[in-house]
């Protein structure tokens, strides 16, 4: 019993640590270092408003406009680029837009007639990072998903970056990564079963010439051989000949491919009746 006791303490111990640090992490968000932001432009409502701002004025609206990633130089730049101080927050906010372009669909709508009441803005939490840069996460809540639209700004306003992402399902998640997974699998194989064709092809397309110059080298061989056999074949006493010993030496050992005749010696030579058969 008293075992029982002791497990139940340690696990009432553990809970009230995790509520403590629960807590601990809530007090955490929505703090700014004081030093450098001022506690009177950043708070809860300038906040929201940063993320309605970029949420509901400027990506939705330009959305219905039909401003995509690929014109969208072409018809916002004259209009965000004078506004800013240089060309790096026109970036930044091109680059928050194509970032909200691509997860628009995965957030969900119903049409466009009634996106602007489809996609809104739940709840708007801010903190601060290791780098010093006050980061705004704005979550937004489509008819599919909800989504993070997170914004990195200086203590002067400056949006320094701006990513969306949708938070999908765990299936959704293992699909994506199963899908992943065999495109590279598949690539894989691919360059492989190439690779494997091409040297299967070796052979066909150099082959012939390997074929070609070993018979050349065998026919001279066997032609030396032959002429050698006609000079046999017109002499009767052939025996004490070291001339014709030493060509018939060079025209074998020819044949055979070997540079000297050091491994044989031409004790006799005799004429036969039949005739010369070649190998």
């Amino acid at each position: 019993m008293k075992r029982k006791f002791l497990v139940l303490g340690v696990m009432l111990s553990c809970l009230l640590c995790f509520t403590g640090c629960g807590k601990q992490e809530q007090t955490a968000q929505n703090t700014i270092d004081t030093n450098r932001f001022s506690p009177d432009q950043f708070n809860d409502d300038s906040m929201r408003y940063v993320v309605n701002y970029f949420e509901n004025e400027s990506f939705e609206k330009w959305f219905l406009s039909d401003i995509t990633p690929e014109n969208f130089e072409k018809e916002m730049y004259l209009k965000i680029a004078p506004g800013s101080e240089t060309d790096e927050q026109y970036e930044v906010i091109r680059k928050g837009y194509e970032s909200w372009y691509k997860a628009v669909d995965q957030i969900g709508y119903g049409s466009l007639e009634t996106l602007e009441n489809d996609i809104e803005v739940s709840d708007v939490t801010y903190n601060m990072n290791n780098k010093g840069q006050l980061v705004v996460t704005g979550k937004l809540q489509g008819t599919k998903h909800k989504a993070d639209m997170v914004i990195y700004m200086d203590n002067r306003f400056n949006v320094t970056d701006i990513g969306v992402t949708a938070d999908k399902t765990l299936g959704e998640k293992l699909e994506n990564a199963g899908l992943n997974t065999l495109m590279g699998m598949g690539m894989a194989f691919s360059i492989l079963i190439i690779i494997s064709l091409i040297i299967c092809l070796f052979p066909i397309l150099f082959g012939a010439d390997r074929k070609l110059k070993s018979n050349s080298k065998k026919s001279i061989a066997e032609n030396a051989i032959d002429n050698t056999v006609g000079q046999i074949a017109e002499k009767e006493d052939l025996s004490s000949d070291a001339e014709l010993v030493a060509v018939i030496a060079a025209a074998i050992a020819a044949y055979e491919g070997s540079g000297s005749t050091d491994g044989f010696r031409v004790r006799s030579i005799r004429k036969v009746n039949s005739n010369w058969k070649k190998f």
